[in-house]
């Protein structure tokens, strides 16, 4: 058994145990999935283990840093900051996770290796500070070897080349030889919670595949993980110090399909019966619905018999079976996301969802196969087992259609780019024209990347990426809208009347902030999230509803700019609005929100908010007006740029509310001050040139010939906006804008900065909430003025003279530094370390007489241990500086991190190390006598 290949286990998953492998006098049984994890849960539950259901896929609302639930330990994870605490100290779990965003994404992997699924069940056990590592490495070996049979002569286990512990109890409970304990390096086997949290070693269980197997990349599975949380790493330490918890955890992972592979001795996580019911129906829909003209040496069918044949030891390859997998896997992870609330759209985990079924479906295609296919293939018991199973499967079918859709028409705008690719001799597709096809037809990137390699071309990915960013938040805010049927599986609830409104209401606030007989269309439920629930009728008493209005003089979000505010009236009763944004269906809504003297829900539901009620609408006069100040600086700084830059700037964002702006551009590279200046003095001579701001309604031919600028990215209709500031500006623009541009002045840039490769970032404030920023940075100076005792005019001044004094102080401060680090020895102890594994290694204790713990003094007190060393390498150094503690060996003698940890933990302390170096803090600095006797006892 070659050692460099064992040295790979950890990435060695994907062979699993073929029927040809002698099985020995402990027989491994042929085990149902379900049999097994009910098996691991009540096991557990034997050692007193809470068991826990599994948590949704969708993370809690505060954990922003994961797309779905990837992990069992993702439901536990802020009992292990200590930011939760359960009513139990032990849980076992069987929970269900997707891995197909982000980044843990097995989702290209699925379908071409033994071993990656985007949804699988992790069985799992958890300490929270009660046990550690000898009974987590207790239960696992006797679940295995006892509950599931598995003899311990094909079992290998590795642990971190430091964790002597685990490598001991390892060879005490399990009886493992060394030949089947592997130490590996952090890399493999040290596992962490992010760059600052909890952290610790992490010990594996591998299955032996036989030696029959010629690969050794293959002969190894990893059935169960170990992970040992004993260390809290802190971001901010740049010294990369250990701390030791106070309560280790346990946080263990076991595959639920890859144990059953190896005990139903099947060749891959597909063979099992987790997957194999699927593929045969998924085989026989498939072969019904390819296509008369397909080219195909088998059918699937035939394919999925000659890979499940009684006896073979087959992962075949051919397009049929990868597909058929493919289907499987993705449509399992399709019904368990919908049924969790997730829903296809265009941004975050609904376009996840929209690639799992797009993927699932375009692999089919290519086999020949034709229509709504994946909406057919259905196991018997998901009608009866999943809730709502007749809108998960509509919505599927609703997807097949829309991507169908979607080729026929995108397909030939495909194909013009590819023309023109040709015709100009490009290689590559740029990001811009791939966004565009996304943007307009819906034609995703993955989907983008066949169609191109299909005629030797290759998409920009990266200006892909950067056009996808910029265009976020406007996808995001109209996805707050977007119509799903409902929130299937779920709390239902949420209702909706938009489709009561069958046209369009009419905008008016162009001309008028005040509608006093706006008439209520329609009202619905608004939720804290989005509003995607749908029903007829009048809204429930909330706190936070939609209503369309008719007319409306609430301008709704768009072009960057925020919908507007305000209030809504009926006699003595007024509702506040907080938000106006524009539906798919061009049906403008405003969110309203109870103000306090609103007499009950029942009367403002019945006399303000009912369908064919009169309203008293009015919009917020001063939050349109900064909207209008801001939303004109956007063009007259677009403007500022290209005459400062050049021609090649264009607009790339943007984001407009009542007291900022932000504006995204495309510019190679970061602005000098001068030229920062130099925009904002071409801005504030734009919007002091006092000129009119017209606009009119054009023929979309006719405002292009005229030169107007139109924002890529936007949808235009035969008639468009156009916007012009005197002769400086003139841009497509459905948003608001002052009358005059000097309602501009004084422009003045907050921010300029990076938020892409090619494209800029620039932050603003302009008009009265320009001038109350100038007065503030006004008063900041004086006051500073003052404190230097000095003028502000001679500010920089005076700190520049400041900081050359600052400057000749550091050089003082470096040589006493020296001096300290530097002198001679003079230890104030000295005697023999006790412990069994640094019996009688020499040790001195120092006293840096310093009691700060300032970073600059601290790296003085490393310096100081390291001169000690140079002088007597043999011995082991204890350095004090107040209640700071650091001990440093060459680590033949004594490793300093065990030293040291062992003395602080006995002693109220905190800290560790490695080999060679460990430092730490005492909560309350020892004595001489004190710290001897700590080292020495």
């Amino acid at each position: 058994m070659a050692q460099a290949a064992l040295l790979r286990m950890r990435r060695v998953r994907r062979c699993l145990h073929t029927p040809r492998q002698a099985i020995q006098a402990r027989a491994l049984h042929a085990h149902a999935s379900s049999e097994i994890q009910r098996a691991f849960l009540q096991f557990f539950a034997d050692q007193d283990h809470t068991v826990v259901p599994s948590a949704p896929l969708v993370p809690p609302g505060n954990d922003t840093s994961l797309l779905f639930t990837n992990a069992g330990m993702v439901p536990f994870k802020q009992v292990f900051l200590g930011a939760e605490t359960r009513p139990y100290v032990r849980a076992t779990s069987a929970q269900r996770c997707v891995r197909a965003g982000g980044k843990h994404n097995d989702l290209e992997q699925v379908g071409r290796t033994r071993r990656h699924q985007t949804q699988f069940t992790m069985l799992g056990n958890f300490s929270f500070g009660d046990y550690f590592k000898a009974d987590a490495i207790d239960w696992s070996w006797r679940f295995l070897t006892k509950e599931l049979g598995l003899p311990r002569e094909r079992m290998h286990v590795t642990v971190l080349h430091q964790d002597d512990e685990a490598r001991r109890l390892w060879r005490q409970i399990a009886g493992l030889p060394a030949s089947q304990i592997w130490s590996l390096d952090e890399k493999d086997n040290f596992w962490a919670m992010g760059d600052s949290g909890p952290c610790g070693p992490c010990s594996e269980i591998f299955w032996d595949l036989g030696d029959h197997i010629a690969d050794p990349d293959e002969r190894y599975l990893e059935l169960w993980n170990l992970v040992f949380m004993q260390y809290f790493r802190n971001e901010g330490d740049a010294s990369g110090t250990l701390h030791g918890l106070p309560a280790p955890c346990v946080d263990t992972g076991m595959g639920l399909e890859r144990i059953a592979s190896v005990l139903q001795q099947v060749p891959s996580n597909f063979h099992t019966d987790a997957f194999v019911p699927l593929l045969h129906v998924a085989a026989t829909v498939l072969d019904q619905h390819r296509s008369n003209h397909a080219t195909q040496q088998q059918s699937f069918a035939q394919a999925l018999a000659h890979e499940l044949a009684p006896g073979a030891d087959r992962f075949g390859a051919s397009a049929e079976i990868e597909t058929l997998r493919i289907v499987a896997d993705h449509l399992k992870t399709s019904y368990a996301l919908l049924g969790d609330g997730v829903f296809p759209s265009n941004v975050g985990r609904g376009y996840v969802l929209r690639r799992i079924i797009r993927r699932a479906k375009r692999n089919a295609q290519k086999c020949g196969v034709t229509g709504t296919c994946l909406a057919d293939i259905v196991l018997p018991e998901w009608e009866t087992q999943l809730p709502g199973f007749r809108q998960m499967n509509a919505i599927i079918a609703n997807e097949e259609r829309a991507f169908d859709e979607m080729l026929a028409t995108g397909t030939k705008a495909f194909d013009k780019l590819v023309t023109q690719a040709q015709q100009a001799k490009a290689r590559v597709i740029s990001g811009e024209d791939a966004f565009r096809l996304y943007d307009t037809f819906g034609i995703p990137l993955d989907i983008a990347q066949v169609l191109a390699e299909e005629h030797g071309l290759s998409i920009d990915v990266d200006g892909f990426e950067r056009a996808r960013k910029e265009h976020k938040r406007i996808a995001a805010a109209s996805n707050v809208f977007a119509s799903n049927h409902g929130q299937v599986g779920a709390n239902n609830n949420n209702k909706a009347g938009v489709d009561d409104v069958a046209e369009a209401n009419a905008f008016v606030g162009y001309d008028s902030l005040r509608v006093r007989e706006a008439m209520v269309l329609s009202t619905w439920e608004a939720s804290k999230e989005d509003n995607n629930g749908k029903t007829k009728g009048k809204a429930k008493a909330t706190t936070d509803f939609w209503v369309a209005l008719d007319p409306c003089p609430f301008y709704p979000e768009g072009g960057g700019q925020v919908g507007d505010r305000g209030v809504l009236r009926v006699n003595d009763l007024e509702v506040a609005v907080t938000d106006t944004k524009k539906l798919p269906n061009d049906v403008i809504a405003v969110r309203c929100q109870l103000s306090s003297e609103a007499a009950s829900f029942e009367r403002v539901s019945t006399e303000l908010l009912t369908p064919g009620v009169t309203v008293d609408a009015q919009v917020d006069e001063s939050f349109r007006a900064g909207c209008a100040v801001h939303h004109t600086a956007t063009h007259l700084l677009q403007s500022a740029l290209k005459y400062v830059l050049g021609d090649h700037v264009t607009q790339a964002g943007s984001f407009v509310t009542t007291d900022r702006l932000r504006f995204d551009f495309a510019h190679f590279g970061a602005l000098s001050l001068e030229e920062l200046e130099r925009v904002q003095a071409r801005v504030n001579e734009l919007a002091l040139a006092n000129v009119a701001v017209h606009i009119e309604e054009l023929a979309r031919e006719e405002a292009e010939r005229s030169g107007a600028i139109c924002n890529f990215g936007e949808k235009y209709g035969d008639v468009v906006r156009v916007v012009r500031v005197g002769a400086h500006s003139s841009e497509f623009c459905g948003g608001t804008h002052v009358a005059n541009s000097a309602a501009v002045f004084p422009f003045v840039i907050l921010s300029e900065g990076s938020v892409a490769a090619g494209t800029r970032r620039m932050e603003a404030i302009g008009g009265l909430h320009g001038a109350q920023h100038l007065q503030t940075k006004d008063a900041t100076l004086h006051q500073l003025a003052a404190q230097l005792g000095t003028t502000p005019a001679k500010v920089p001044e005076r700190v520049a003279k400041l900081q050359k004094q600052i400057k000749g102080m550091d050089s003082v401060v470096q040589a006493l530094s020296d001096a300290l680090a530097s002198l001679p020895p003079a230890p104030f102890a000295t005697g023999r370390l006790h412990s069994k594994t640094d019996e009688g290694a020499l040790v001195h204790v120092h006293e840096l007489l310093l009691s700060s713990s300032q970073s600059e003094l601290v790296k003085v007190l490393r310096r100081r241990a390291e001169f000690l060393l140079q002088n007597e390498p043999d011995a082991v150094h204890f350095v004090l500086m107040g209640a700071t503690v650091a001990c440093i060996s060459n680590g033949e003698h004594a490793h300093a991190g065990q030293v040291l940890q062992r003395v602080l933990k006995a002693h109220n302390g905190r800290g560790g190390g490695n080999a060679q170096f460990a430092q730490g803090t005492f909560s309350v600095a020892p004595t001489r006598d004190e710290l001897r006797s700590f080292v020495m006892e």
